[in-house]
């Protein structure tokens, strides 16, 4: 979890759950979820990027949903109507306007896809990043939250393609929860903890399961702790939900007073890659068939009685200069390196091997030497040291003049 500065979150664990059950007319579809075509980035050049640069053009898009799309009949009408699957009676008043349009002009489901997110290329990013990483990137249910627009899809397809294959392999097949009331009754749960996991449920998570009775890795936009969480993960689930207007503080062209600094590169990428560790840690271990639960405890990196005391033991590097400021403000902090909560420390771990490695492998080369081994299985990267033009500058003298403390921005 990203949060504020002076602000301590106490995260609950959690997981997604429905009681919704599959239907045995579900279909069918072969292939899907290959990573093949939003590939592993092992350089630093898409760290080195804007917003506006580093993505897959639109060409490729076509190319990724028609190899998917051929000998899988019905998979566009069965993708569509997943990824704009809601609850809410505005969302719903919306799609069915939307369908109707697209009726009478004649066309296919895309065009309902299109509609929802108001815009084509997005609509081709979504359904070629949601068939071949299996990642589903979605509006709130609840109506009237801010939406992700274009370079928000840019970011997380960049930060996607971060992430090992055999990685997204595990983190996108969470599965749907159908026995909590039993689990109550037999863990003997309390009556107030039984109140306090029932409101944390989503209220649309009945609309999340994929054909194959899974929750794929979801993103959406939402309301974090008191509105001034960037980005969250609940332990046990692969739902990450970033106040946007949070997020976007990290965005190129962003500046601060009380850093001296402007950024020259989207430094939402390193939000993106820490909350995908937090997902990481919470599927490393699990075997695809069992349940986990709210609140309940269970075998994640961060819990193992082995790997808990490397972590803990694990040095931090610095990240450079205070740019990290704009993404990893904890309270907990001090000179620069977490010394918090250990699912907190894994996940900056995890980001760091990925965005500083070389910075991580010269001050912490245990902790890089057991990330390289037992994590990441020799996968090695080029983070931020190696990119050949500046990522960040000082302010001049109107920008000074001008800024805000990045704390103040914050609060």
């Amino acid at each position: 979890m990203i949060k504020l500065p002076n602000l301590r979150i106490i995260g609950l664990i959690l997981l997604t759950a429905t009681h919704l059950q599959a239907s045995a007319q579900e279909p069918v579809f072969s292939g899907l979820f290959q990573n093949r075509f939003f590939t592993l980035s092992q350089d630093s050049d898409l760290l080195c990027t804007t917003s506006e640069s580093g993505y897959l053009p639109i060409e490729r898009l076509h190319e990724i949903i028609h190899h998917y799309e051929n000998d899988n009949p019905g998979l566009r009408q069965a993708a569509v109507a997943f990824l704009t699957r809601h609850t809410h009676p505005d969302h719903l008043d919306d799609l069915k306007q939307i369908k109707k349009h697209c009726r009478n002009q004649n066309q296919d489901e895309l065009c309902i896809l299109e509609g929802y997110w108001d815009d084509k290329e997005n609509a081709l990013r979504v359904l070629a990043l949601f068939y071949d990483t299996k990642t589903a990137i979605k509006h709130s249910n609840y109506y009237r939250l801010p939406r992700f627009e274009a370079d928000h899809l840019y970011a997380f397809e960049k930060g996607l393609r971060k992430i090992p294959s055999f990685m997204r392999d595990f983190i996108v097949k969470a599965k749907p929860i159908r026995d909590l009331d039993n689990v109550f009754v037999n863990a003997k749960i309390p009556e107030k903890t039984q109140r306090l996991i029932l409101d944390a449920f989503p209220d649309d998570t009945e609309s999340q399961v994929w054909a194959d009775d899974t929750h794929p890795l979801t993103i959406i936009p939402g309301v974090g702790f008191i509105n001034q969480v960037v980005a969250q993960v609940y332990s046990g689930t692969n739902r990450i939900v970033f106040t946007i207007k949070n997020f976007d503080k990290a965005k190129e062209g962003q500046f601060y007073k009380d850093i001296g600094l402007k950024y020259l590169v989207d430094f939402r990428i390193p939000l993106i890659v820490h909350e995908l560790a937090h997902v990481i840690d919470n599927f490393h271990f699990w075997d695809g068939h069992e349940s986990l639960y709210f609140f309940f405890w269970y075998r994640k990196l961060s819990t193992d009685i082995v790997y808990m005391h490397m972590i803990k033991d694990a040095d931090l590097a610095l990240w450079p200069s205070r740019w990290f400021d704009a993404f990893e403000f904890l309270w907990e902090v001090n000179d620069g390196r977490y010394n918090g909560k250990i699912n907190e420390k894994l996940a900056e771990l995890l980001s760091q091997y990925i965005l500083i490695p070389q910075r991580l492998k010269s001050e912490s080369p245990e902790a890089y030497a057991w990330l390289q081994k037992e994590i990441f299985k020799g996968i090695e990267y080029n983070g931020y040291e190696s990119c050949q033009n500046p990522i960040v500058r000082e302010l001049n003298w109107w920008e000074a003049a001008v800024a805000r403390p990045l704390v103040g921005r914050w609060r």
